[in-house]
């Protein structure tokens, strides 16, 4: 059975160029880059490059792009590194933020941080109002907001939050990896000092990411052993995933602006027809949003017994729901914005990619109306 993936804000295929680029860094080039003969030169270069690549689609300076294995491992550098007297520290993130966010804020708040969480409204959005009382009653060091939420792909106000704290010495850093690929992502635009991402969900290879840092030296390295990347990141650099990366970076800003619009395309799409069903319900679509995103729900089928049956079609999707222990719990970016639990346990994210077809949306809403059909007939009448 072929699968039609509709999952790429999990992860996205390796573009063929990407990976054309990346083959010769798995094959016969295999020096290391901290060597100082020809070989470990032209790997040097080949990084190099990369880094300007990645730079280049976020509009920084390349010195200022720090490569890791991927957006967590970046989001971790940034929170820690900048926090490692976490006792003396204020940070202040959002109740929407990735785990790999949040993860690293209960720590820290674990060793004596005062770590603080911006809620956001019915919408998914961060109320500026809120935020700058909280901002004005903190004053807090480092303030993190992500630019789209990877479950509701809702895009946060992150250029005017950054606007709110110009005045002050707190550093701003958003992680932007949802968005960037997907939408055009300018750091001096926004005004941020720190921004994060990963290749793998914009056509490159998993395994690579970036911390893009305005101030390496405000971070203290959390692994030590070398020199590598401004000795903020240790390690022997994986060439051929940062050559990836690199790649994946000069493509996605080339066709920026045809990926949004063939994305925006697909979504409008399938948002009509799904309303079409009946009481389908689309979370934040009031809210400026991902062009690729759409995070919904369908009265009577929780979403864990949706996703199987929709698996077993040939469709990748994903849950909004998350697995502990054999409990399961609703989303938690969906009680942040005040969402019923009932309603929430039925939530499933759609996320487009660019191989995705009109026929594939076409295909997803017969089968969602072929699941509808099946339920009694009482259920069906209240659908």
């Amino acid at each position: 059975m072929n699968i039609i993936s509709l999952d790429h804000n999990s992860s996205t295929p390796l573009h063929e160029d990407v990976l054309n680029a990346m083959l010769p860094w798995l094959g016969q080039h295999g020096a290391n880059a901290s060597s100082l003969h020809s070989a470990g030169r032209q790997a040097r270069t080949a990084i190099e490059i990369a880094r300007r690549q990645v730079a280049e689609l976020i509009n920084s300076n390349p010195n200022s792009v720090i490569f890791t294995s991927g957006g967590t491992e970046a989001n971790n550098l940034i929170l820690k590194g900048f926090s490692s007297n976490a006792a003396s520290k204020t940070i202040i993130g959002t109740e929407i933020e990735h785990a790999s966010i949040l993860s690293p804020l209960k720590q820290l708040q674990a060793a004596g941080a005062n770590i603080k969480l911006l809620p956001v409204n019915n919408s998914g959005r961060v109320d500026l109002n809120i935020a700058e009382q909280m901002f004005n009653q903190y004053q807090p060091e480092l303030v993190s907001v992500m630019l789209a939420n990877n479950e509701t792909g809702v895009i946060q106000p992150v250029t005017e939050i950054a606007d709110l704290l110009k005045e002050s010495d707190c550093l701003v850093h958003c992680d932007a990896t949802q968005a960037a690929g997907k939408i055009a992502v300018d750091m001096e635009q926004m005004g941020i000092d720190a921004l994060t991402f990963s290749a793998h969900k914009m056509l490159g290879p998993q395994g690579a990411g970036a911390l893009v840092l305005k101030q390496p030296g405000v971070l203290n390295p959390q692994q030590s052993g070398g020199e590598q990347e401004q000795r903020i990141r240790a390690g022997t650099e994986n060439i051929a995933a940062i050559v990836g990366f690199g790649k994946a970076a000069e493509l996605a800003r080339l066709e920026i602006n045809q990926r949004s619009h063939h994305l925006l395309t697909l979504r409008d799409r399938f948002e009509q027809k799904l309303t079409q069903i009946g009481a389908a319900v689309v979370f934040a679509n009031d809210s400026r949003r991902l062009p690729n995103t759409c995070f919904f729900a369908l009265p009577y089928y929780h979403g864990e017994t949706l996703l199987m049956e929709l698996d077993k079609a040939g469709f990748a999707l994903a849950s909004g729901s998350a697995c502990h222990s054999q409990v399961t719990e609703p989303s938690h970016v969906l009680r942040a914005m005040g969402v019923d639990d009932d309603l929430a346990l039925n939530a499933v994210r759609v996320s487009f990619g660019v191989s995705n077809t009109f026929e594939d949306v076409d295909r997803l809403i017969a089968k969602l109306r072929d699941l509808i059909s099946r339920l009694p007939a009482v259920m069906r009448q209240a659908v």
